[in-house]
């Protein structure tokens, strides 16, 4: 699967200005989105059974990634069947890369023989909680919310609001992790199912259907609805939020710090 973690964001700001503004949270991390339709006649048991020789190549090569592979949950877009995302520092991609142009080939064919794919590279840093990266608890669903800033909110006054944000999931002994992405190569300035290429995504990930619906009430009744009302009337534009049930394909095996 050519290297790994989901895909999203980046007008309004350069690449570095992000990686420098989004802050308050972890290092910046490589994350390699792949967007992927299922071939004719193929299904998800069938993409489970050509990752075989994927995961032997992975095991090989000691791979040490993040990688999650997302199906529908609440999305109704006419556009992939699904997503698989590979996250690793930005070092570790490179030889990720390397080793899947060498040593991969027998593990794209298969994946060719299922499913029609293409690939974006993002930058991801981790907001909450605030742990190492190739540490976090595995996650079942994740809720994407596609972002641009307003007219006149600069990024300072953005992340302020972020972290305001860190400090309430903090007080309320929150149990998702939220991590913050944007776009670096391979996203497009319209996006194939027609909408504009946005400046970033808000992606939370939650370890059960539980935990996920019981946020989603405390933005709708709880202390988090005045928080996201505010946000959404004066700091950005969310209008593209969608849902994701979650497989984790691979957890790293050391740290990556």
């Amino acid at each position: 699967m050519k290297t790994l973690i989901l895909g999203l964001l980046m007008l309004g700001a350069s690449a570095t200005a992000l990686a420098d503004d989004h802050g308050g949270g972890g290092d910046v991390v490589a994350m390699q989105a792949y967007y992927c339709t299922l071939n004719d006649g193929k299904d998800m048991a069938d993409v489970d059974k050509a990752l075989g020789p994927w995961r032997k190549w992975k095991e090989q090569t000691n791979y040490n990634g993040w990688t999650a592979e997302l199906t529908p949950q609440f999305d109704i877009r006419n556009d992939y069947d699904f997503y698989w995302l590979n996250f690793l520092p930005f070092g570790d991609m490179a030889a990720v890369l390397d080793s899947w142009a060498t040593e991969g080939a027998a593990a794209q064919r298969a994946i060719d023989s299922v499913s029609t794919c293409k690939a974006a590279l993002y930058g991801s840093r981790l907001k909450f909680p605030m742990v190492d990266e190739s540490d976090l608890q595995q996650t079942s669903v994740v809720n994407i919310d596609s972002c641009t800033r307003k007219d006149g909110v600069d990024m300072d006054t953005l992340m302020a609001r972020h972290a305001e944000f860190v400090a309430s999931s903090e007080a309320a002994e929150a149990n998702y992790i939220w991590n913050v992405v944007w776009p670096m190569a391979g996203v497009p300035s319209i996006m194939p199912n027609g909408a504009e290429r946005i400046d970033f995504a808000n992606m939370f990930w939650f370890p059960n259907l539980a935990s996920q619906m019981a946020a989603l009430d405390s933005e709708a009744n709880g202390e988090f609805r005045m928080l996201r009302k505010t946000y959404l009337q004066s700091f950005a534009d969310c209008d593209d939020r969608n849902t994701f049930a979650v497989k984790i394909l691979s957890v790293p095996n050391r740290p990556w710090n």
